[in-house]
Order: structure tokens, then sequence, then C-alpha cells
């Protein structure tokens, strides 16, 4: 059906592109996307076909372009307004007067139809519903394209109006924080007294107030620093910034605790406003520049000689209103510009207010050259406890090698005993193994079938060992050259094993070399 529509009305191309973007779609693609295309033909040489039935001459304005605006979204709790667009395609023939619109608008608000129905049965849109001649219908689809300019640009005040409020209301609060003003340490006085000798000497150094200070605030938190004496002295000297390194955080610090009226939903709200905004901001910019390059293409086709000298003389002050108007639109939709321009940099400040909410407790507490060394001190405990677990999971690493290490000498250990059991074990075979203290009747224990220890009973009640020392020397001659052939090959075969990953080794670090 569209095909046969677009194909019939000979629609641009190019206004498939705005076309496109509309549909529903679970996150918004391609939803920024708008722009102004036309294919004007006013000359005999470049004109379209003539179709005389259709009342085309070939010599038309036809554009295309797409407008987005705001409109209140009464169904969204969360954020009661939503960007909405519009792809409209254009043709005014300007021999025969036929004109031909095509829009589409996203879904919500009011619609197109319903717009100019009303604004053409209203007192002063008649001029839309004339059609007589030649230059009504021009100066009707001049007004037309006011009534799409203007529905582009009426409800940003608005909306940025909702935006200042919501920015004031969650950030508001950081202006009136209160912060105890912090008071300098006085400084240290000397007294002199007077010795026997009449002599005046200073008396024994003592630690500094500040020194003192320093000293009792190790090991408090943060929070709970106490305050300082109001009948401090005169206020001394400027110094470099404080040494923090001995102030430690309490591990129950929240600083929700000490400030609970800025929460991270204030935060995520901070970021959604933000992201309206710079939304708002490009909309309005991708709307600015559509409505320069219609209003510029008008003005070029009014310029045009090939244009019909009539239509000039009878819409002159029709087209003279049009860019007036045009020019209007823009003027409001840069004075909105403006005011998110500003929002945004406000918002930028006060979100620079909320980074630093966390930290008035400790600002209040500490003097004013402290104040530039809170950020060093808070990127020093990161880094401490950074490193203290990165130093927890080396030694870590240490222990579990050092337990191989062991499990690795006592896996060695029990290798040379197999090893050296192992050939007197393979030597030594008994099929039956019968020691006892009494007459044995069955086979007794053997080597290599060779007995080395027998009993054997005399008289009643006794047994007589007898030792073969044959047998030992023949189990002894074939044990010792099996255990030290085992031992040989056993040591082969570690080295072959070494060898072989020391090549690997080569290798790899050969092909790390190589560009």
């Amino acid at each position: 059906m569209l095909m046969t529509a677009a194909s019939y009305h000979q629609i641009l191309p190019s206004f498939l592109d705005f076309l496109f973007s509309f549909g529903a779609q679970h996150h918004a693609e391609d939803f920024f996307f708008a722009g102004f295309r036309h294919d004007t033909r006013l000359s005999d040489l470049e004109k379209a076909a003539t179709i005389s039935a259709l009342g085309r001459s070939g010599r038309v304005v036809q554009l295309c372009y797409s407008l987005r605006s705001v409109e209140a979204a009464r169904g969204q709790e969360s954020w009661p307004w939503s960007v909405r667009g519009t792809a409209t395609h254009h043709t005014f023939d300007v021999e025969t007067g036929r004109a031909g619109w095509a829009i589409v608008k996203g879904e919500g608000g009011a619609s197109m139809k319903d717009r100019i129905i009303t604004e053409t049965s209203s007192q002063n849109g008649k001029m839309l519903n004339k059609f007589g001649s030649r230059s009504q219908v021009f100066a009707s689809t001049l007004l037309t394209h006011l009534l799409l300019c203007n529905w582009s640009a009426e409800n940003w005040r608005w909306y940025v109006n909702y935006m200042e409020k919501e920015v004031q209301a969650v950030t508001r609060k950081t202006l009136s924080m209160n912060i105890a003003k912090p008071q300098r340490e006085p400084k240290p006085t000397l007294v002199f007294t007077r010795t026997t000798t009449g002599v005046l000497v200073p008396p024994k150094k003592s630690p500094t107030s500040k020194s003192l200070t320093t000293t009792s605030r190790s090991g408090i938190p943060l929070g709970q620093l106490p305050q300082k004496s109001s009948n401090a002295g005169p206020p001394g000297l400027a110094g470099p910034p404080p040494d923090l390194s001995n102030l430690s955080m309490s591990a129950n610090y929240e600083p929700s605790q000490h400030y609970s009226e800025f929460s991270f939903k204030d935060m995520r709200r901070i970021e959604n406003i933000e992201e309206h905004m710079n939304e708002a901001l490009l909309v309005m910019t991708l709307n600015d520049k559509v409505l320069s390059a219609l209003a510029q293409h008008y003005a070029s086709v009014l310029e045009s000689t090939h244009f019909p000298s009539d239509l000039k003389v009878d819409c002159e002050m029709d087209c003279r209103r049009f860019a007036d108007q045009i020019s209007n639109i823009r003027a409001e939709i840069a004075t909105q510009k403006t005011r998110v321009n500003t929002l945004l940099r406000l918002l930028a400040d006060r979100k620079a207010l909320v980074f630093f909410i966390d930290l008035h407790v400790v600002r209040s507490m500490l003097t004013g050259e402290q104040l530039h060394g809170i950020l060093e001190y808070q990127n020093l405990e990161a880094s401490k406890e950074l490193t203290s677990k990165a130093q927890y999971s080396a030694d870590h690493v240490e222990y579990m090698t050092q337990q191989m290490k062991h499990e690795a000498v006592f896996m060695r250990i029990i290798t040379l005993v197999t090893l050296f059991f192992l050939p007197g074990t393979f030597v030594s075979v008994s099929s039956q193994a019968h020691l006892t203290m009494r007459m044995i009747d069955g086979p007794t224990q053997t080597l290599m079938s060779t007995d080395i220890v027998h009993w054997q009973s005399q008289d009643p009640g006794g047994l007589e060992k007898i030792v073969s020392s044959g047998a030992i020397r023949v189990f002894l001659a074939i044990t010792l050259p099996c255990m030290i052939l085992t031992f040989i090959a056993a040591y082969g075969f570690y080295r072959w094993t070494k060898l072989r990953e020391k090549k690997e080794q080569d290798r790899q670090a050969a092909a790390l070399v190589q560009p």
C-alpha cells in the first residue's frame, strides 16, 4: 500500500529516510535523524514527466523535511514530556496549481490532521481554505508550512520551565547546607622568664598547638573531630598544606548519616535531567537548521527566473510574511536554546557542589589552609586501600608458594625412598610368607625362591635360625645394580625434562625478540 501511494504521488525517495525513523522500537534508534531535502524543477529543461490527466505539468516545487517538538505525555509519571517528530512531503505544481501533502506524525498528542482542521475552521485560518487560484493555493501551502513550523517551537518554553523546576528542586538544597565557619588556631606565644643570672631566656620548648592538635586527632574519625575553642586568639599566617596522614576514617562513617537530605537517587535524577537537556538542545538545533533550509529554499524559488511572475506579484506579501514568521520561530528557538545552555551550566556547577557535599563535616572542622588538601588526602587514602589489598594478595600468593615448595620437598623425599626400595622390592618376591615362632609345615619366606632365613625345629618347643649367606650374596648382586640403574634412569629423565623446558623457553624468548 505504501509503495503504491508513493509511486502514484511520486514521493521523493529521501522522504523514506525520514519515514523509517518511525515505528515501535524497544530503544530509540535513528530517533534524532532530521533534515531537509528538495527536488524542485522549474525550468523546461529539467522538468519532470508531464501527465495532464493528473494535473502534472512537470514544473514542481517538491520538498520534504522532518521536524520534532515536545508534547505532554500524561502516561509517563517519571517524565511527563515526550519528544515527537513529523515527516512532511510537499509538492506544488507551478502551472496547474495542484498541491499535495504527506504528513506522518508520531503517536501521542493532537494529530496534524486535527490541527489543520482546527486551524482552517478558525477565523484567522480562512486563507488555508482558499484554493480558487494558483496564488491562493501557493499562499495556502506557505501557511501550512508555518503551521508545522509553529508546532516545532510552541512547547519548548514550558518544557524548559519544567526542567528548570526539576533542577532547582533537586539541587537547591546544596546551596542551603549549613557549614560551620572554621576558626584558625592562635599563634603560639613565647613567655620569657628571668633566671637568677638576670638574663632573659625562653622557657623549655613544648609541643606547639598544631602538633598537639595533630597528635590528639590521630585515630579520631573525621566525622567526630572535636570543635575548637571559641575564644581563639588572632589568626596566624597561612602555611603550606598540612600533613593529613594521621587522620583516619571510621569504619562506621557514612556521609549520609551527617547529611541525609541528598541521596544517590538524587544523583540519578540529576543525570536524567541532564540527559533530557542535551536531547532538547540537539532537537532544537536540528529544527533550527531545517527551518533555515526551508526559508532559504523558498527565497531561492522566488528569485528564480523560471518561477511564474504572476505568482511572485500576487504572493509577495505572503512570502514576506512567511520569511518573517520563520525568523520569529528561529528567534524563539534560539532563546530556548540559550536557556537550556544556561541550565546546563547551572547544573554542572550544582553537580560540583554535590560531589563535595559529603565532605561538609570535614570542611567544617579543618582550618582554611587544610581545605585545599582534602582531595589529595582522599586520593592518598584510596591509594593506601588499594595498596593494602594488593599487599594482601601478594602475601597470600607468597604463602601458597611456600606451601607448594614444602610439598615439593616432601614429594622428592618420597620419590627417593621409593626409588631406593623399588629394586629390592621387585627382586624380593614371596608367593607366601609365614613368619611365626612355631614350626612351619608349608612354604617359607623366600627371596628369588631362595631361603635366606630358615627356622628349623630341634627340640620340642624350640626353633633354630639358619641364615643362607649365598642367598644374600645373590640378592645383593642383583638388587644393587638394579638400584643403581634405577637412579641413573631417573636422573637422566630429570635432566632430559629440564633441557626440553630450557629449549622451549629459549624459543619463546627468540619469538618475542623478533619483530
